[in-house]
């Protein structure tokens, strides 16, 4: 009798550590996130070729690439003689929204979609120099109305990358 209690146990203990890590390194990919300004990475990046740079600027010497700044977004779309110098042809309400920050001198709220565990240490400016390309990890965000995370960034992806690339593995890479 003994042994089925704790072999309901042992499951029971092992279910919760797999689930435990599983929600510590991020779950599954998730992009639900409600972002302050529907902002559409198709129209950007896609109709108007706007280079992954021009927005997250410090990508290739930086950890972070950095979410743009409401000054970013007014370089393009500030109002000059009271007339945006881009308007938000089908989202004339979204770039209000802009508008609103710009004024406030307000930083734009943005919600992170690619979040990796505060455990893993991931330098953008690493990879963007090595010559991966934005779209290997963010995947086609150009034809993304709204972002998504298309790889689950875990670190068995993670590995298999640098396997492929023939980078270091060894845990202090990322983890330091």
């Amino acid at each position: 009798m003994a042994r089925p209690k704790w072999a309901v146990l042992a499951a029971i203990g092992a279910a919760i550590l797999v689930g435990s890590g599983f929600a510590a390194v991020g779950g599954w990919p998730s992009s639900q996130a409600v972002q302050p300004i529907d902002f559409p990475h198709d129209v950007h990046a896609g109709t108007n070729q706007i280079p992954c740079m021009y927005c997250h600027y410090s990508a290739d010497r930086s950890p972070a690439a950095g979410l743009p700044s409401v000054q970013a977004c007014a370089g393009c779309h500030m109002p000059v003689a009271g007339v945006p110098l881009i308007q938000g042809q089908n989202r004339p309400e979204e770039v209000e929204k802009l508008f609103g920050y710009i004024e406030r001198q307000e930083p734009i709220p943005w919600e992170r979609i690619h979040d990796l565990p505060d455990h893993v240490q991931f330098t953008h400016m690493m990879h963007v120099n090595a010559g991966v390309q934005c779209a290997e990890c963010h995947g086609p965000v150009e034809t993304m109305p709204e972002i998504q995370q298309v790889e689950s960034l875990q670190m068995g992806w993670c590995v298999n990358c640098h396997i492929d690339r023939g980078a270091r593995t060894d845990c202090f890479v990322c983890h330091y």
